[in-house]
């Protein structure tokens, strides 16, 4: 009984600090700056700016960003139904960019 409850109150803890970290990273709202492989990000609760790194993805509706900056990195998600199409394809092509061999 009490390890069920502790199973239960663990996974409870781990569920509210990853959904924290989700809404963390996708926010509904904010204004992203592209230039060259540099980001910056800037909403009414975070800033973020950074070098895109290879590390990032690409899905059919949402890219998958991972900025590093000068002493952190941070995971970024924008979705495709948030910007304009031209600009989604210019996020798109910086990321196929970073991601390229040189």
């Amino acid at each position: 009984m009490i390890t069920q409850i502790f199973a239960i109150s663990s996974s409870l803890i781990a569920g509210i600090i990853s959904f924290k970290k989700a809404k963390q990273a996708h926010p509904e709202n904010g204004t992203v700056i592209l230039e060259y492989s540099q980001l910056r990000f800037v909403s009414d609760n975070i800033q973020l700016q950074g070098e895109i790194s290879p590390k990032s993805y690409i899905f059919a509706n949402y890219v998958v960003l991972r900025l590093e900056g000068f002493y952190q990195s941070h995971w970024l998600i924008i979705s495709a139904a948030s910007v304009e199409d031209l600009y989604f394809s210019r996020l798109k092509r910086a990321v196929i960019a970073v991601q390229q061999p040189t």
